[in-house]
């Protein structure tokens, strides 16, 4: 396979919005989210990935083309694949055999986001949006402000490009409360975003980053400013039992 995609999902209705897709994870990620469930994989850790591969397959290539036609998308996600120096060439690959590629980004690479959208190279991104500046080290596992800073070219570059995106917030809400997502409902109203952002319950595994217990407290939406539209995914307004 090409360098960093460490193992694929061969397929998923829910990844693409309204597209039936693959998934290419890929290894290293430069953040280390407290309730991320791809640990293993966003550390590098090939032999404990999260998702152990059954296929055998001799290239990407070959794997694409068997399911050329019945696929739609291609989705790049990890860990981190804006990390991978093979990301161009892989979506290049992807788009020759009919497919429309999506990027899930931390958006701390502006300049890869930047290039792969003005080469015509990705379809569409989805845009992690971890924490507000204040709570940002502390759900990134101690990212620096730069991380932060370079999140936000990235994010006023879509917003400003008329390109195909959204905006996403993982939520434990025993680490992000209503009054930090609301921080980042009014953040991205100030920066010009009119698209949907999308909260997404976090998923609890037995391995994640931090060794998360799962959330005491429940999470509710009805006390979100109404800035801008929120889609909750996957979401639970109770607290896991």
């Amino acid at each position: 396979m090409h360098q960093g995609i460490e193992d694929i999902t061969p397929l998923t209705l829910l990844d693409y919005p309204g597209k039936a897709a693959c998934i290419l994870w890929f290894g290293g990620c430069n953040m280390r989210c407290r309730y991320c469930y791809n640990a293993d994989l966003a550390k590098g850790c090939k032999a404990k990935a999260a998702f152990p591969s059954h296929l055998r397959e001799k290239s990407l290539e070959e794997f694409l083309k068997t399911r050329a036609g019945f696929l739609d998308g291609v989705v790049l996600s990890g860990g981190e694949c804006s990390l991978c120096p093979d990301l161009p060439e892989i979506c290049r690959l992807a788009q020759s055999l009919g497919y429309e590629v999506k990027m899930d980004t931390n958006g701390t690479r502006p300049d890869t986001v930047r290039f792969l959208v003005e080469q015509g190279l990705v379809n569409y991104i989805a845009l992690d949006y971890k924490a507000p500046s204040d709570e940002f080290a502390n759900i990134t596992g101690g990212c620096s402000a730069n991380l932060f800073a370079a999140f936000g070219k990235t994010l006023q570059y879509l917003i400003g490009s008329e390109f195909p995106f959204e905006v996403r917030t993982t939520v434990h809400p025993d680490l992000l409360d209503e009054k930090a997502v609301g921080r980042i409902i009014k953040d991205l109203a100030a920066r010009g975003y009119r698209g949907t952002y999308y909260l997404q319950h976090y998923f609890h595994t037995d391995h994640n980053m931090d060794q998360l217990e799962r959330p005491v407290r429940a999470f509710d939406p009805g006390k979100l400013p109404g800035n801008i539209p929120v889609v909750l995914r996957h979401f639970k307004t109770e607290p896991d039992k």
